[in-house]
C-alpha cells in the first residue's frame, strides 16, 4: 500500500490556494473482483468528485490503468472548499503513483495544474499566475501545465513553467525526457494598441475630450453630466483608448485577477478591462463580498476602466462603498472571521443627466422638473463622494454643424491630422511617462509631500486658490485635487511647475453641480 502526495491549487476570489492531494491505494481493499473503489474527500465541489470518472479513463488510455483495489484521496487542507477542475491533473498524477507507474520522488518541489480529456488529453484551465505566485512564496518554482496556462505562470519572475499537452507528456517529462521551461514574455507582447477609432468618430465636444486627455494622463476620476445626446456615454467609452497598453506588470496583475474571478482571458490579459454596470448592480456585485467572497465590478476593473452610467440611480449605499477604492486602489471584504483584501486600482469615468427629465439646460428642450426634484436628483450622490471625482464637466449637445461635419468643424481638421485621438492618446501617454519617471506614480496618487515637491502654489496661484475656496466652498480634499489636477496639466504642456493658468484650466474642469 503506497502514500504519496502531489501538489495542485484551487481558486479562490483573491488568488490561489496550494492544495496538497493525498493518495493512497490498497489493492486488498477492492469489494469485490475487477472492480476499484474511489473514496474523495477533502470538500471538493461536484466537479472535482465528477473527475473520478474523467481521471480513470484517461489513465486507462495513457497506459496508467488502475488495477482492482480501494483508492483513498484526500485533498488538504481539509477545511477549505475545493472547486473547479484545476486538480484534474493533480489526482490522476498521485493515483498513478499510489499504483506504482510513477516514482513518488518525481512528484516532488512540483505544482501540477489541468483538466483531463478522456482520451489523456490536457486543457488550460485559468489560474496559472495566481498558483504560481503561492507557490513562490512556499518555495515550489516548478510548475506543469497546459501551454496557456504555462505561458501565464512563466509571466512570474523565478518560476520554471514546463507545457505539456496529455497527462502521457507528462510523465515522460517526470521521466526526464528533455525539455525547456518556456520564456517569460517581454514588455509589450501580446498588448492591444488602440487606435482610438471612437473618439474620432465624435463629432465636437473638444472640452470633453479635453478632459479625456487629462484623465488618461494623471489617472484622473472624471463626470460628465448634461442632456440626452451630449455624447456622454460615447466620451466615457473612449477613455480606454486614451491609455497606454498595459505593462508587463500590468497584464500579471489584471489576468491574476482575472484568473481568481473564473474570467480567465487564455493567457496573459492583452488589454485594460473596460467594467460598464448596470446600475441595478447590488452592493457585493460592485465591491465584491458573499461568502466565499468573490470580486466585484471594481476588482474586475483593476488597471482598466469603470464606467458607471446613470450615477444617480445606483443605490446609495452602493456608491458610497466606493469612496474607500478609489483612494487607495484595494478593498478590504470582512465576512464572519474571514479577511479578503481584493485589488481594484481602476479609472472611474461616471455619466449622468442634469435632472429627472434629463433636459435641464437643453438649449431648446425645456426642463420640466421642479427645483426641489432636481436638488433631489442631483443629492443622490453624496458630497464625499463627488469631492473624490477630479474632473466634473458639463457637456451641451453638440451642434448641427458639428454633427453634419460642415465646413471648419472637426471633421475637415482630421483631412490634416490622420487621427486626433491618436496625438491626444500620444500627449496623454507623454504626460503620463513624465509623471511616473518624477515620482513614481501617477498625479491621481500624489500625496500633500508630493504635491508640496513637485506642484508648489506661487503668490499668483494661492490668490486664485483663496478667491476659488472662499467662493465655492472647496474642501481640503478638493484643493488637492485641484492641485494635481494642475500637475497633469503641466505635464501636458511638457512644464517643469503648474502656475496660475495650468490651475485655472482645473477649476474650470471642475464644475459645480
Amino acid at each position: 500500500m503506497r502514500h504519496v502526495r502531489v501538489m495542485g491549487a484551487t481558486l479562490h476570489a483573491a488568488g490561489a490556494t496550494l492544495v496538497t492531494v493525498e493518495a493512497r491505494f490498497d489493492p486488498a481493499g477492492q469489494i469485490e473482483k475487477g472492480s476499484t473503489e474511489i473514496v474523495l474527500s477533502g470538500l471538493p465541489d461536484p466537479v472535482i468528485r465528477e473527475s473520478r470518472g474523467r481521471m480513470l479513463a484517461a489513465l486507462r488510455e495513457s497506459q496508467l490503468a488502475l488495477p482492482p483495489g480501494k483508492l483513498l484521496l484526500h485533498l488538504g487542507p481539509a477545511g477549505l472548499k475545493k472547486s473547479g477542475e484545476l486538480l484534474d491533473l493533480p489526482l490522476a498524477l498521485g493515483t498513478a503513483s499510489a499504483a506504482g507507474h510513477i516514482p513518488q520522488d518525481a512528484l516532488a518541489g512540483i505544482v501540477f495544474l489541468g483538466e483531463l480529456h478522456l482520451d489523456g488529453r490536457l486543457r488550460a484551465v485559468p489560474g496559472g499566475l495566481a498558483t504560481a505566485d503561492v507557490a513562490l512564496s512556499a518555495g515550489i518554482r516548478t510548475l506543469i501545465a497546459p501551454l496557456e496556462t504555462a505561458r501565464e505562470a512563466a509571466a512570474l519572475p523565478g518560476i520554471r513553467a514546463f507545457e505539456a499537452s496529455s497527462l502521457g507528456e507528462v510523465v515522460a517529462i517526470l521521466s526526464g525526457a528533455p525539455v525547456t521551461p518556456l520564456s517569460a514574455p517581454r514588455e509589450g507582447d501580446g498588448a492591444k494598441v488602440h487606435t482610438t477609432p471612437r473618439l474620432d468618430a465624435i463629432r465636437g465636444q473638444a472640452a470633453g475630450k479635453r478632459a479625456l486627455e487629462v484623465a488618461a494622463a494623471g489617472g484622473h476620476g472624471v463626470l460628465f453630466f448634461g442632456p440626452p445626446g451630449a455624447g456622454k456615454s460615447l466620451l466615457a467609452r473612449a477613455l480606454s483608448e486614451l491609455m497606454p497598453a498595459p505593462t508587463t506588470a500590468e497584464r500579471v496583475d489584471m489576468t491574476r485577477v482575472l484568473s481568481a474571478a473564473g474570467r480567465w482571458p487564455g493567457g496573459l490579459a492583452c488589454e485594460r478591462s473596460f467594467r460598464a454596470p448596470h446600475h441595478t448592480t447590488s452592493h457585493a456585485g460592485l465591491v465584491g463580498g458573499g461568502s466565499p467572497p468573490m470580486a466585484g465590478e471594481i476588482t474586475l476593473a483593476h488597471h482598466g476602466v469603470l464606467f458607471l452610467d446613470e450615477l444617480p440611480e445606483f443605490r446609495r449605499d452602493v456608491l458610497e462603498a466606493l469612496r474607500q477604492p478609489i483612494e487607495g486602489g484595494e478593498i478590504l471584504i470582512a465576512r464572519a472571521g474571514q479577511q479578503t483584501l481584493l485589488p481594484a486600482d481602476f479609472h472611474l469615468v461616471c455619466a449622468m443627466n442634469p435632472c429627472p427629465c434629463g433636459y435641464l439646460g437643453h438649449p431648446k428642450i425645456p426642463c420640466r422638473c421642479s427645483p426641489f426634484a432636481v436638488a433631489r436628483y442631483r443629492g443622490r450622490i453624496s458630497g464625499p463622494l463627488m469631492d473624490r471625482i477630479d474632473l466634473r464637466l458639463e457637456l451641451s449637445p453638440p451642434s448641427l454643424g458639428d454633427l453634419l461635419g460642415e465646413a471648419g468643424t472637426e471633421a475637415q481638421i482630421q483631412d490634416t491630422l490622420a487621427s486626433p485621438g491618436l496625438v491626444l492618446a500620444r500627449r496623454a501617454q507623454a504626460a503620463r511617462e513624465r509623471s511616473l519617471e518624477r515620482q513614481d506614480r501617477l498625479n491621481s496618487r500624489m500625496g500633500t509631500e508630493d504635491l508640496d515637491r513637485h506642484a508648489p502654489l506661487n503668490a499668483d496661484m494661492r490668490e486664485l486658490l483663496v478667491r476659488a475656496a472662499e467662493r465655492q466652498g472647496l474642501s481640503a480634499r478638493a484643493i488637492q485635487s485641484l492641485r494635481r489636477v494642475a500637475r497633469t496639466l503641466a505635464d501636458l504642456a511638457e512644464q517643469d511647475l503648474p502656475g496660475r493658468a495650468q490651475l485655472a484650466e482645473a477649476l474650470a474642469l471642475r464644475a459645480s453641480l
